[in-house]
């Protein structure tokens, strides 16, 4: 299925220098790791991602992907011109439609909660790869300022993160293994969070 970018992102997104062959969109779970109320409980995230700049390699990509907030905040202009200058390859992240009605609901509000935190905070989410065919650091995802419901990620194949997308990951319990996080998308969908309810910032 093809993929056509929003006009209201073409600030945030680079035109790609030539046409790339649309690849099938990525379907995974964004695991939230920065819950206040509880450091060991996570909030899933059931996303679909749609290349629209470069060769994103989503057929790689893990059905699970770990997200930390950044501890620093980064102004939106810069992140467009670090984007534009760099030109990593670029995916729009959307949240999935589930079939039940009250998981989608809830689905589509946390999806909207994260872009809300993102823009509010001036902050951008890592979602590092974790896994050895993928050398690289991760996907850095950022809001736009037009809508919640989409989510932009600049994607790093072999290199690190840039230096103001800096994250940590003490004072939080670790992620499940690594088996674990490779486990079919379609295992975990339309089952329930780890833990119920919205998030907030820490």
């Amino acid at each position: 299925m093809a993929f056509r970018q929003p006009a209201h992102l073409e600030s945030f997104i680079p035109p790609p220098a030539e046409q790339v062959q649309q690849r099938r969109p990525w379907q995974g779970t964004l695991t939230l790791t920065f819950l206040n109320a509880n450091p060991g409980a996570f909030q899933d995230v059931y996303v679909t991602a749609a290349e629209t700049d470069g060769d994103s390699r989503m057929e790689l990509w893990p059905r699970r992907l770990y997200v930390y907030l950044g501890a620093r905040r980064v102004p939106h202009n810069d992140i467009k011109s670090w984007v534009k200058r760099y030109t990593p390859p670029i995916c729009a992240l959307m949240p999935d439609k589930l079939p039940d009605p009250a998981a989608n609901t809830l689905n589509q509000a946390n999806f909207a909660n994260l872009s809300r935190m993102l823009l509010d905070n001036q902050i951008v989410a890592m979602a590092p790869w974790n896994q050895d065919n993928l050398p690289g650091a991760g996907i850095m995802i950022y809001p736009t300022s037009s809508t919640v419901s989409l989510l932009v990620g600049a994607i790093f194949l072999s290199g690190p993160f840039p230096e103001f997308a800096v994250y940590q990951q003490s004072g939080r319990a670790n992620p499940p293994n690594a088996a674990l996080a490779q486990t079919s998308h379609h295992q975990f969908s339309y089952g329930g969070q780890h833990s119920s309810g919205r998030f907030a910032a820490p």
